[in-house]
């Protein structure tokens, strides 16, 4: 706790230094958010129902699935944008004498405060969608809740990508493959061939978190929400056994 508060007060003390720069972030995440919102009007504007999507279900898996991406960005997108820097340089020595994970030292060293008003901006949004959908305040709280799962998975794949380059240097741009991926993964699985739709809910499944609020309201989301369960603690510990391993080709630069 004296950790969590210490990197609070400090990412605090920063966003105060630089409110500028941090109100602008947070504006401009709002104005593509609006965006993708207004692009649900024009995607059903014609027909109210697209291959078994309403509007309001898609409103519910754009503010899902921002929630998600901004309860990442809160705690680790600051750690992960440092963090293929400092293994190509050699600057982890810090992070490895001190008496507590180098895993998540690495990466939960500062928080992004911009988003965490986004957050409460999208999660405000979900609330809303889903009383439209006619969800319970149970289903509410519970897909409330559920964000922390897509969330999860963001953070080990980009995790996993940038422990690569303990072995590969040239894979920088991996980072931003997982972005790309999940901003991809943020429409309704109906709309890609069944073969992307495989891939994308069984092996890396980004399809199966963006689309699990309205499959849970739809009475067939029960069974992913088990395999996703099983899968995420799996996928974490090949990531920690990976940055273990990734450890032992560290070269210091001190």
């Amino acid at each position: 706790m004296r950790k969590i508060k210490a990197i609070w007060r400090q990412s605090l003390a920063e966003f105060m230094i630089y409110r500028g720069t941090s109100i602008i972030t947070f504006l401009l995440a709002t104005v593509f958010l609006l965006i993708e919102l207004l692009a649900g009007q024009v995607y059903f504007s014609q027909r109210e129902n697209l291959a078994g999507w309403t509007a309001n279900r898609y409103y519910v898996m754009i503010s899902f699935m921002n929630s998600a991406t901004y309860l990442y960005n809160l705690f680790f997108i600051l750690g992960h944008e440092g963090l293929g820097e400092d293994i190509l340089e050699g600057n982890l020595d810090y992070l490895l004498v001190r008496p507590s994970s180098s895993y998540w030292l690495a990466v939960g060293r500062s928080l992004d405060i911009p988003s965490f008003f986004n957050l409460l901006l999208s999660l405000g949004l979900l609330a809303y969608y889903l009383t439209r959908e006619g969800a319970s305040f149970g289903q509410i709280m519970l897909i409330n809740c559920m964000i922390v799962l897509p969330a999860a998975l963001i953070f080990i794949l980009n995790q996993l990508c940038l422990t690569l380059l303990f072995w590969f240097e040239g894979l920088t741009a991996l980072g931003g493959i997982v972005e790309d991926l999940v901003s991809l993964a943020g429409r309704p699985k109906q709309i890609f061939p069944r073969v992307i739709q495989q891939l994308f809910t069984w092996i890396i499944p980004l399809l199966l978190v963006s689309n699990l609020p309205v499959d849970w309201l739809l009475g067939r989301g029960k069974s992913l929400l088990i395999y996703l369960l099983a899968f995420l603690p799996i996928l974490y510990w090949i990531s920690a056994k990976f940055w273990q391993w990734g450890l032992r080709r560290y070269s210091s630069a001190n």
